[in-house]
């Protein structure tokens, strides 16, 4: 699997706005020292993702490309959707879930509990197609 930089796509998405970090910090409601600490960051705890995904206009599945070959086109495939998201779940650690995104899960499996946790977090790291 490609190595996964959310704080790089985080920057990546502000620039290609042609915003600051202080533009930034303002439309996420945070302090310009929080983005860029973000920007630096491999991992972010999805709600926090969540509110930069917004203040950027992008979805979520935008900030968990791999880089990379040609994973860094873009879009990913199903597989790999479902690979990276699991991975997120997997990170979470309000969750709890005690797995790890090389677990011996079918792909099916990953992605209903992918579901299951989009439903309790109330956010989409799926695609809207991916059902």
């Amino acid at each position: 699997m490609s190595e996964i930089h959310v704080g790089k796509r985080i920057r990546e998405a502000r620039e290609a706005l042609g915003s600051t970090q202080q533009e930034l910090a303002r439309r996420a409601g945070i302090s310009q020292r929080a983005v860029s600490y973000v920007e630096k960051q491999q991992w972010l705890k999805p709600a926090l993702l969540r509110r930069y995904s917004e203040a950027l206009g992008r979805p979520l599945s935008y900030f968990l490309r791999p880089y990379g070959g040609e994973a860094d086109a873009p879009g990913l495939s199903r597989s790999e959707a479902i690979q990276q998201a699991f991975a997120v779940v997997c990170r979470d650690p309000e969750l709890g879930f005690g797995s790890r995104p090389d677990e011996p899960l079918s792909l099916e499996t990953k992605r209903d509990i992918v579901r299951l946790y989009e439903r309790l977090k109330g956010i989409r790291l799926l695609p809207p197609e991916e059902t």
